[in-house]
């Protein structure tokens, strides 16, 4: 009879029901309660049912006015394996925009290379020199898509650093850079223009981000030295070309694959920011 297939269409629509709220309890028990975004098991249900419960319930029903077309009954064997399969089959067809969204990205990440690359002295308002500047030229074939994320995801952030012989490498830090806006919303296809502004971590914040660290403040023009050794290395090292890595994890350029073209001395950094108004604090 045709009402067994109702039956096992509506015991079906009861199953995932039920299995929705006891999902929701089950993750909302589990769930670390820590973060900024925790939700009450009521919250997740609301979230379960709303974008797998009722559309699975749909889908079922969907398939059971065309089983019961085909003959009711004699497809009862078959629609129960359906209505079992539907959640997994649900579940896989939610994420294959996602797996063809990401290797899409993948693809594109796979075609962009370096062109160029040239550094420089950053200098000041005054003249002085305090740091490195880094162009690039990065060629998108494909574009690169952002995967929803800003900044988008894999876009080419570079390092500079120089890596001393007997102490741990010097990481410069980044004082200013055009990425985030060259990079808005994804890469186009073709070139694109990135800028980097550098100075080494022993310059005071003022001079790191001055933005967020005015220099007006007295605290934010002091040297950033982490031992006499360390200062003492550091203005006495000679003049020595920088590494360069474009990421992240040196997907573009990898560590130690290329210098930049001029050699700098860090001392002349130092006096720099010195003529500027940075100062040796105790």
């Amino acid at each position: 009879m045709k009402h067994s297939l109702t039956r096992l269409a509506v015991a079906l629509t009861a199953l995932y029901w039920i299995s929705g709220f006891v999902l929701a309890i089950t993750s909302a028990a589990l769930e670390p309660q820590s973060g900024w975004l925790v939700f009450a098991w009521y919250q997740l249900a609301e979230i379960i049912l709303l974008y797998y419960v009722v559309p699975l319930t749909a889908l079922l029903w969907i398939g059971w006015a065309i089983f019961w077309l085909c003959g009711g009954t004699a497809w009862t064997t078959p629609f129960t394996v359906f209505g079992l399969a539907l959640p997994l089959l649900y579940y896989a067809a939610l994420q294959v925009p996602n797996l063809i969204e990401r290797g899409w990205h993948a693809h594109q990440l796979a075609l962009a290379r370096i062109e160029t690359i040239a550094d420089e002295p950053l200098l000041t308002e005054q003249g002085h020199p305090i740091g490195v500047r880094l162009t690039y030229r990065v060629s998108f074939p494909a574009g690169l898509s952002a995967l929803h994320q800003e900044p988008p995801a894999d876009a080419p952030a570079a390092d500079l650093y120089l890596p001393f012989p007997h102490s741990p490498l010097l990481d410069f830090a980044i004082r200013g850079s055009t990425l985030s806006q060259v990079a808005r919303g994804g890469f186009s296809r073709g070139v694109s223009l990135v800028a980097v502004d550098f100075v080494p971590p022993f310059l005071p914040l003022a001079f790191q981000q001055p933005q967020a660290f005015p220099a007006s403040d007295p605290c934010n023009r002091c040297f950033r030295w982490k031992s006499v050794q360390e200062r003492q290395q550091t203005l006495g090292a000679g003049a020595q070309r920088l590494s360069v890595e474009i990421g992240p994890y040196g997907r573009y350029l990898s560590r130690g694959a290329r210098t930049t073209e001029q050699a700098y001395i860090l001392s002349d950094f130092y006096e720099g920011a010195r003529s500027e108004g940075a100062m040796e604090c105790p």
